[in-house]
């Protein structure tokens, strides 16, 4: 499945949207515990690694100052390289636009796009105000 998002990535064509409970990045000292949702394109994401229980790629996130936090004015981009392991990957999407067809700033993804689901994962990681409040 990862395989064929790597080879995929040499086609500008094609879309990935991965998602992970969490994920290391080398450029900060403890694991990051929200929803990660990266955007696998041409382009965007390189030395993309495929390991025994992990997938690993050079990525970057357009980043705003926290409410309250002093910064520069303005965004900056965080370059990282992130590490998802297998056991805590919930979600594959991928969508194709055929060529020469516009693609507007956002990209929506169909759930008949999804490559890969794993809902157990999903909910044991992200409860919702609901289940939280269940006894």
């Amino acid at each position: 499945m990862l395989r064929q998002a790597k080879t995929d990535l040499d086609d500008p064509t094609v879309y990935y949207l991965l998602g992970g409970h969490y994920y290391d990045r080398d450029n900060h000292p403890r694991r990051r515990h929200y929803p990660a949702v990266f955007s696998l394109h041409h382009g965007e994401v390189t030395n993309l690694e495929i390991g025994p229980d992990f997938v690993t790629f050079d990525a970057e996130f357009v980043r705003y100052p926290e409410d309250g936090k002093p910064h520069v004015p303005g965004p900056w981009v965080d370059r990282f390289r992130a590490t998802i392991p297998f056991e805590q990957l919930y979600q594959l999407l991928r969508k194709v636009i055929p060529s020469g067809e516009e693609v507007g700033e956002r990209l929506t993804f169909l759930p008949t796009e999804s490559v890969y689901y794993n809902e157990q994962i999903y909910r044991e990681n992200y409860p919702t105000p609901w289940t939280m409040n269940q006894p």
